[in-house]
């Protein structure tokens, strides 16, 4: 199995780890905890709920009352970026998982000169867990190397942070709900942010054997890069569609109109979805995700739509030529990639 390491160059140099059986447990105890904490506190607070007026009950509910509530914001715990770093270990040699730049130097130059960027990761499948491959440029720790990137942030649906318990987890772990407020304030300060521009509307027009980004009209994000001067850089993970399977609300049960809506209502797919053994676990598939060149943006605060227009085709074409330079070598070489 490998591992993602520090890339030297321009690309990684896979690190060669024997996973025994201990570690194959841990693993898979850090993919639980990262994962399976929503369906850990779903159970426990359906039983408090149910032994109500139990002293024992009326506690664990208070608990999760404070913990939907306490603050999230930095400073963080040193214990809970320490389970951060455990978990992205962890979680990067269940799969296992890789991270690859086609030019890191040049991403790091530019960022150790102030210069903000805006990474475009792709696809969203049912979970965008190659994520987790981020994870060491996003701990706010004294340890985060380079320098350049300390603080800089996953973005994700705000839904996950009204969950108890996994607000906490999913910040420790570097992400903070995405907001067109938060994605200006990090690029603004010269920071690096990271977010899945195809989101929930991708996952209800992905289908079986093809990858399916939904790219076309998601000016939003390529808007705010101009607007702050940010350097768009795309991203594409090979063999996270395979880690899930998956039954989709829709016709004939629903029209696609009425999907949208509850989609929208609930800032999630509605969709049910399984993976190792009929679980929650993923299935332990290699993800492969390779960052590509960064795009050159020139600031302008009050682009024009058809500005704006441009460099979002600027930016799928890259993220097309990535997936064809790189399919056959980890494996799809027949794979189609679908822009919607």
């Amino acid at each position: 199995r490998t591992a993602v390491c520090h890339p030297p160059g321009t690309m990684t140099v896979p690190l060669e780890v024997k996973c025994g059986v201990l570690e194959n447990v841990w693993n898979h105890l850090m993919i639980t905890a990262w994962l399976g904490v929503v369906h850990i506190a779903v159970v426990v607070f359906g039983i408090a709920l149910w032994c109500l007026p139990n002293p024992v009950a009326c506690f664990v509910l208070a608990t999760y009352a404070v913990a939907a509530v306490w603050p999230i914001a930095p400073p963080y715990p040193s214990w809970g970026v320490q389970m951060a770093h455990a978990v992205t270990n962890g979680a990067v040699k269940y799969f296992p998982a890789t991270l690859e730049w086609e030019d890191y130097d040049d991403y790091v130059k530019g960022a150790e000169s102030g210069v903000a960027h805006l990474i475009g990761l792709e696809p969203h499948s049912v979970l965008p867990l190659s994520i987790v491959t981020f994870g060491k440029y996003f701990y706010c720790s004294p340890d985060t190397s380079p320098r350049c990137v300390y603080t800089s942030r996953g973005l994700a649906t705000p839904v996950l942070f009204h969950i108890p318990f996994l607000r906490q987890l999913w910040t420790w772990l570097g992400m903070d709900a995405i907001s067109k407020a938060k994605m200006v304030s990090l690029l603004n300060d010269g920071k690096t942010a990271l977010l899945i521009p195809g989101g929930v509307a991708e996952c209800l027009a992905m289908k079986p054997g093809v990858e399916t980004v939904y790219l076309r009209k998601r000016f939003g994000f390529v808007k705010v890069a101009i607007q702050t001067g940010a350097r768009l850089v795309p991203a594409f993970t090979f063999g996270q569609s395979e880690t899930y399977n998956y039954v989709r609300l829709g016709p004939p049960v629903c029209s696609n109109k009425v999907v949208e809506l509850v989609a929208r209502v609930l800032q999630m797919a509605p969709m049910a979805f399984w993976g190792k053994c009929g679980t929650f676990l993923p299935k332990q598939v290699p993800m492969r995700t390779i960052v590509g060149k960064p795009i050159a943006v020139v600031k302008n605060e009050n682009p024009s739509n058809e500005e704006v227009a441009a460099k979002l085709e600027e930016f799928i074409d890259a993220m097309e030529r990535l997936h064809e330079t790189h399919k056959e070598r980890f494996g799809y070489a027949g794979q189609r990639l679908v822009v919607l």
